[in-house]
């Protein structure tokens, strides 16, 4: 039986418990193994004060190189474009909306919110592309699961939340959903939406049976994503988006990093045949960098 590494938050427990079920379709049978990583124990600093690299995926990576575990389950924008040495993605799978979502009264939209409204975020990219679009509003910091992060908006009075679709939708809360935001205007996190599952190396005979689970049309767009990241020697906390879609096999790519005030925001794109995916994605991170990107980085 294989075991399944997880953190302990209801929707990391979720989303591993929906791949358990993704392998009992192929007939092979895992269990969940939870853990708590240090972004779930330290809630009380935003999460670019507390240093990003595998803050919600080191534990299981060290259980991974133990043996511990056989595999673990991670969203994909949680973990690090550099993984640990002796660890590989064994498969990206179970792909949701990559959007971001506005939680909020029904009938509530970004545009028709109030000057002065607070809206609660626990993401740099996702407050600094906000006060782009929005510069009247107050976004404040929410750290905490997805429940914790609503009942704060519930009970404190804020007019909106911002949440990643994806888990929205994994826990089954739809309802809360007022509106969807552009992506093109709300640059999704790269690999947003997106389970990737991940192994030892020296765990082979694994290979077989997690490739039942991989997404082929997945890999080309969470690699270019991901590279623009990599490409800007970025964590996973800088205010930084990328958004690849794919037509006709090509791969095009979107990508906007900002100011942390939403007064700058540098813009790159392209498009590629899909087996350049890596490609494009450098190609873009470059043009970021040209155009003074990591000056706008290292300044926030």
């Amino acid at each position: 039986m294989l075991r399944i590494g997880t953190r302990s938050s209801a929707l990391a427990a979720a989303q591993a418990e929906a791949v358990r079920q993704a392998l009992l379709s192929h007939g092979i049978e895992s269990e969940l193994a939870t853990f708590v990583t240090k972004g779930d124990q330290i809630l009380d600093r935003a999460l670019d004060k507390i240093g990003d690299k595998g803050l919600f995926t080191t534990e299981l990576e060290m259980a991974l190189l133990k043996h511990d575990i056989d595999i673990a389950v991670h969203s994909l924008k949680d973990l690090p474009t550099q993984l640990a040495v002796g660890l590989t993605v064994a498969a990206y799978t179970l792909p949701e909306d990559a959007r971001d979502a506005l939680i909020a009264e029904a009938g509530t939209t970004l545009t028709s919110l109030p000057a002065g409204a607070i809206v609660g975020t626990s993401s740099l990219r996702r407050a600094a592309f906000l006060r782009q679009q929005r510069p009247d509003i107050q976004v404040v910091p929410v750290r905490g699961n997805l429940q914790t992060r609503i009942d704060k908006w519930r009970n404190q009075g804020w007019a909106g939340l911002i949440l990643a679709a994806a888990g929205v939708h994994r826990l089954q809360w739809h309802s809360l959903i007022a509106e969807y935001l552009d992506p093109e205007i709300i640059v999704p996190a790269p690999g947003q939406g997106v389970l990737v599952v991940e192994m030892a190396q020296d765990h082979q005979e694994l290979t077989t049976i997690l490739n039942l689970l991989n997404d082929p049309e997945i890999a080309p767009r969470v690699v270019a994503e991901r590279q623009v990241l990599a490409t800007l020697a970025g964590g996973c906390q800088i205010p930084l988006g990328s958004y690849a879609t794919l037509s006709h096999g090509k791969i095009f790519l979107t990508a906007k990093v900002a100011s942390r005030d939403g007064q700058i925001i540098m813009t790159a794109s392209g498009e590629d045949a899909v087996a350049n995916a890596a490609t494009l994605g450098h190609q873009v991170g470059e043009e970021l960098l040209r155009k003074g990107a990591h000056e706008l980085i290292v300044a926030d």
